[in-house]
């Protein structure tokens, strides 16, 4: 998939994938497992935790996150990353860093760019992933390429928060891309993974779209080496 296709929608603000709401797999699943006194510590940006999301578009999941972390998201458009901060009345001016934008504010910081472009030895190492949309945006051929990059920002002691997207792929032509419980075992093969949760989406409906399947479910993976 062309990175012109993903340049397109956010032209023509034709953004499905788009979800309005904080994934509510965040407050059941991801917040009992960082509540210590870390993350009390909301004036130390220090001593904050960090977490990496990938492909984040202007999701607001990152609000939610940077209660609890340094926020590092890559993107690809620019307007998403400043439609983030401007729906949330934030001024902010990006720097240019190579072939990328940073846009900061506070403990979050947006990389404008391609995301194979970006190296893990730019940044500390980070204490979690958190892929929401991320490698259900891509087509079968370029989720190996993806997962293989991702995994090179995998420390020994970082998790990977991934959710999937299950449904029959025949039935609808993504994106998004049905990735189910052995494509997520190929892909992360040399790591742990759990299988923490499933829920079914009774309405058929993703992000900003309902389709027409069979079923829709996701599935929450914790990935660590």
């Amino acid at each position: 998939m062309k990175e012109s296709f993903w340049h397109a929608c956010w032209e023509r603000n034709s953004l499905g994938f788009h979800q309005k709401s904080i994934h509510p797999f965040l407050s059941q699943y991801l917040s009992p497992l960082i509540s210590d006194n870390r993350f009390k510590q909301e004036n130390q940006k220090e001593q904050l935790p960090t977490v990496f999301v990938p492909l984040c578009g202007k999701t607001d999941d990152m609000v939610w996150l940077a209660e609890r972390f340094n926020v590092v998201g890559a993107e690809l458009s620019d307007i998403a990353c400043r439609d983030f901060f401007i729906e949330k009345d934030i001024v902010t001016s990006p720097k240019a860093i190579g072939d990328f934008k940073r846009y900061t504010h506070q403990n979050i910081e947006l990389w404008q760019g391609d995301f194979f472009g970006l190296k893990a030895s730019q940044f500390q190492k980070f204490d979690w992933i958190y892929d929401r949309a991320a490698i259900i945006a891509l087509p079968k051929a370029m989720q190996q390429r993806y997962a293989e990059h991702l995994t090179t920002f995998i420390d020994d002691k970082t998790k990977l928060f991934l959710i999937s997207l299950e449904f029959p792929q025949e039935e609808l032509e993504g994106p998004p891309f049905a990735i189910v419980d052995k494509d997520v075992r190929r892909l992360f093969s040399n790591f742990k993974i759990e299988c923490i949760a499933e829920h079914d989406l009774e309405d058929k409906t993703f992000a900003q779209r309902t389709f027409n399947v069979s079923y829709l479910k996701e599935k929450l993976f914790i990935i660590s080496k």
